[in-house]
């Protein structure tokens, strides 16, 4: 009895939509060297006189490591009614664990085109009442290089052989922001911020993020100010957002907020925590059929940089 959910992972917060164009990889399909002007991290991207905090996008360079640890989990009360009657109620959850270990190996000055990465841990998790199922990703406990060429992305093992086309899937899934420029550069303010100013991203921005066959309202962030992680200097955004995806009668609308941590001379993502309600209605399995539904979205991420 459960419908089809459309739920965005906000996750892509720090990844973007749409990732380069898959393509079958090849013996020939050799990645291009650096380039020689792969930006390296800022310096001096401390507070101006006034008291406001200016952030720097810049690429990570060859030789970079990023850790992320990333949870999402999504628990749903779901009724099926048929006109004023109920025919059913289920609880139902579903969720991901992640751990992905990336190496920089080239960037273009405009984005990264090649890196490596190693799966610790992928799996997805599913209940429905007191079932519980847990799915390992084909990619956990693997390594993978990701290079582009001709301005398509092509997966290899990391000795460089092909691999499977369900491993290409998944490696595209989860590989979005791929060859795509910082995310978070499309939006934030190129000048330096006060604490409490807001501001809201164009409609480019969201629709390269999440889609564009969705719609937004209510999309707002809020500078709250600089801090500190381990003697790095970072900046605290908050944020509310309302996503609606309707498709072919199958409405899901998310309510959220919640914060992202910045790094000051880089711009990358830190942290990010979100949590938001979820309303859920759509068509059953017979005509005079509806299922809706609620609950809660909860996703937390943590990069470690090297």
């Amino acid at each position: 009895m459960r419908p089809s959910l459309f739920v965005v992972v906000l996750a892509a917060a720090c990844a973007p939509k749409a990732p380069a164009s898959p393509a079958a990889p090849g013996a020939g399909a050799a990645p291009p060297p650096p380039s020689a002007s792969a930006a390296a991290p800022a310096t001096g991207a401390e507070a101006p006189a006034d008291g406001k905090t200016r952030f720097s996008f810049v690429l990570p360079k060859p030789g970079s490591q990023r850790t992320e640890r990333e949870s999402t989990v999504l628990g749903l009360d779901i009724t099926m009614t048929e006109g004023q009657k109920v025919i059913a109620t289920e609880k139902s959850g579903e969720g991901t664990r992640k751990v992905r270990h990336t190496t920089v190996l080239a960037n273009d000055g405009r984005a990264i085109t090649k890196k490596k990465v190693r799966y610790e841990e992928l799996v997805q998790v599913s209940k429905k009442g007191e079932r519980e199922q847990r799915v390992p990703s084909p990619l956990t406990g693997k390594t993978y290089v990701i290079a582009l060429e001709h301005g398509k992305a092509v997966y290899t093992s990391e000795r460089g052989e092909p691999v499977s086309g369900v491993e290409a899937e998944a490696l595209a899934r989860d590989n979005k922001e791929f060859g795509k420029p910082p995310q978070f550069a499309s939006f934030v303010p190129n000048r330096a911020l006060a604490p409490g100013e807001k501001f809201s991203p164009p409609a480019e921005a969201l629709a390269d993020m999440f889609g564009g066959d969705k719609s937004y309202g209510e999309v707002e962030f809020t500078f709250v100010g600089p801090d500190d992680r381990a003697g790095r200097k970072v900046g605290r955004f908050d944020f509310t957002m309302t996503i609606t995806d309707d498709r072919e009668g199958a409405v899901t609308t998310i309510n959220s907020k919640g914060t992202v941590l910045l790094l000051a001379e880089t711009g990358w993502p830190l942290e990010l925590s979100l949590g938001g309600q979820v309303r859920i209605s759509a068509p059953g399995d017979k005509p005079k059929r509806r299922v809706t539904g609620s609950g809660v979205l909860e996703m937390k991420l943590a990069a470690e940089y090297r």
